[in-house]
């Protein structure tokens, strides 16, 4: 994604979700993932969030036309349903989906959660609609050891979290998700293992170096 569809996309977000949703009339799919883990049962948060839910999710975002994947995450994420929204019973069935949601799982294993939106998203890739993904978590990582993302953080780090747009709601987070920038990493990472390969048995004077840092600021900044 160059620096211009990056740009183009989060002017779209900022319609979806900072103005009502009377005034979208394009649809999107959007893949909603929220942290189920005990970290969230602190009070308070899940209450907030069911207020964010009614208020803003179903009350301002979503309109008539959109797709919608919920799934729940603690070790490991589950789906919950997927709505395509033509009705305001679709959207009853939106905040029942949630209102199920407990917050008493064992883990929080965030890294996993985002690497399921990620190939949620995929699958609906060919279809030509905008994608949002959101994240509804505390953002504290407590993963099974010897798993992929194994270990604890206080405040989760990703790549997929580089370039998000994070809100801070009430001691939780509404975090939306830029998943393209890991390929962009990938990508840029390949990019300068080239260059050093390129220059193996070779001189590495100054003139070098510099070639090697502007391609990969270029590419970084496309």
């Amino acid at each position: 994604m160059n620096k211009k569809n990056f740009v183009v996309i989060f002017a779209f977000m900022s319609l979806v979700f900072n103005l009502n949703a009377t005034k979208r009339t394009i649809p999107v799919d959007m893949i909603l993932m929220i942290d189920k883990s005990i970290s969230m049962e602190e009070p308070g948060r899940f209450d907030s969030l069911k207020r964010w839910v009614l208020d803003e999710l179903i009350g301002q975002m979503v309109i008539n036309g959109d797709w919608i994947s919920i799934y729940q995450f603690y070790e490991k994420p589950e789906h919950l349903a997927s709505l395509d929204i033509k009705s305001d019973q679709d959207r009853k069935n939106i905040l029942q989906t949630i209102d199920s949601i407990k917050p008493n799982g064992a883990y929080t294993d965030i890294g996993r959660a985002l690497d399921k939106m990620q190939a949620a998203a995929l699958k609906r890739k060919g279809n030509n609609r905008y994608k949002i993904l959101l994240l509804i978590t505390d953002l504290e990582q407590d993963a099974p050891m010897g798993t992929k993302y194994g270990g604890k953080q206080k405040k989760f780090s990703s790549p997929y979290l580089v370039e998000s747009r994070i809100i801070k709601r009430d001691k939780w987070y509404e975090i939306t998700l830029d998943m393209s920038i890991q390929e962009r990493l990938i990508k840029t990472s390949k990019e300068l293992y080239s260059e050093i390969n390129a220059q193996d048995g070779k001189s590495r004077i100054s003139a070098n170096q510099e070639e090697a840092l502007i391609k990969a600021k270029e590419e970084k900044t496309e």
